[in-house]
């Protein structure tokens, strides 16, 4: 069956740079291989636009946070917009991704998949921006999410860890819950051979990418950048995204603080970076599951990260790198980066395995074949 398919977000989903790409790849998956594409996004408003203004100001005058993106006033509005936009137009369904806000009050009788990569319940007091919240912001979140779960025919999530929450906080019908990877967030794939036939560098070279520095570990990358040098090899640190503190910086250290790959120079640097690097290193303090696992595996990039959220359900131990227990320091992360570079058969395999397993699981055509296939078995006639 070909779907006509309602896309809801408030953000922009054809800007590559909101939620890391995600709203863009998935709707092209989802054209490709499911149905007709319907952008109900984005959402410009006066009364949203004056709330988060108001909430931001109240979050830097007190001690403990409110949680905007959860906001009951801001969802109410959210409903009442796209509940309007549904009215307009007859749709098979409504695919509503990361958008618990947005339809939490929707009003509408066609069948709603919601896409998430984590619940409220799990985010708070784990992620910083859902940590220190006021309890009245608490109760708030978590009730919106438990009206955007009630809305949802089918739940599409992207780890077991989320699921299990989904299931088990939510009471959610674990027959309408299906795990999902994501894919890599890149127009031009690679060529396998190409990866196959890489090269290790005489320097080791470590990838970070990640904005929130702190919580993506950065300072633990760099420590274990510093404590690999001690060990003799040659290391440099290349770190994407993000601007750390000057006592994380050093001349073995390279920061680009933002690199656009929606341009021809930025996609141009990007894959540069990707293919001469070893490893991408990510000792992540909390983590959902980071798109540029997907990414790496699609260079035969080993990633070398923390157990974590969701984090296993991509990066599995000697396929596509390793997660790390969540106890690891930056000398476990060392002796583990140092064990694989000085092997060669276990380095090259890794990179062979690695990109073996973005082809079979980490890319958004697989995603969106089982989309399709989900889609058949329940809305099929």
């Amino acid at each position: 069956m070909h779907y006509k398919i309602a896309y809801l977000t408030s953000k922009d989903p054809l800007d590559r740079k909101e939620s890391s790409g995600v709203y863009h790849y998935q709707a092209k998956a989802l054209k490709k291989h499911c149905g007709d594409i319907y952008h109900l996004g984005p959402v410009n408003n006066g009364i949203i636009s004056f709330t988060r203004r108001a909430f931001n100001l109240l979050n830097k005058l007190s001690k403990k946070r409110y949680n905007i993106s959860h906001s009951t006033i801001i969802s109410k509005v959210y409903g009442k917009i796209f509940s309007d936009k549904l009215k307009k137009e007859k749709y098979d369904i409504v695919f509503a991704d990361k958008s618990s806000c947005e339809i939490a009050y929707l009003n509408t009788k066609t069948p709603v998949i919601y896409s998430t990569d984590a619940t409220f319940k799990l985010l708070h007091n784990y992620y910083p921006g859902y940590s220190n919240l006021l309890k009245y912001s608490g109760q708030e979140s978590h009730k919106i999410e438990q009206n955007a779960i009630n809305k949802a025919s089918l739940i599409m999530v992207t780890s077991k860890w989320a699921a299990t929450s989904v299931i088990n906080d939510y009471n959610f019908d674990p027959e309408r819950v299906h795990i999902i990877p994501r894919g890599a967030n890149i127009d031009k794939i690679p060529d396998k051979e190409k990866i196959y036939d890489k090269k290790k560098t005489d320097v080791c070279r470590l990838l970070y990418m990640g904005y929130e520095w702190y919580r993506k570990g950065y300072d633990i990358a760099y420590r274990t950048m510093d404590y690999i040098r001690s060990k003799g090899i040659p290391v440099k640190l290349v770190a994407i995204g993000c601007s750390p503190p000057s006592e994380f910086i050093d001349d073995d250290v390279e920061i680009i603080p933002y690199l656009d790959k929606n341009t021809t120079k930025g996609k141009a640097g990007f894959e540069e970076i990707m293919f001469n690097s070893d490893f991408y290193l990510l000792p992540t303090r909390a983590e959902c599951v980071a798109i540029a696992f997907c990414e790496s595996a699609a260079y035969g990039l080993p990633v070398i990260t923390r157990d974590t959220g969701g984090v296993t359900e991509v990066v599995k131990n000697g396929i596509n790198g390793y997660a790390l227990d969540n106890g690891a320091g930056y000398k476990d992360y060392g002796e583990k980066i140092i064990s694989i570079y000085k092997e060669d058969d276990e380095y090259y395999n890794l990179v062979r395995s690695s990109r073996n397993y973005y082809e079979e699981r980490l890319n958004w055509d697989v995603w969106g074949k089982k989309m399709k296939m989900i889609l058949d078995t329940y809305f099929a006639s």
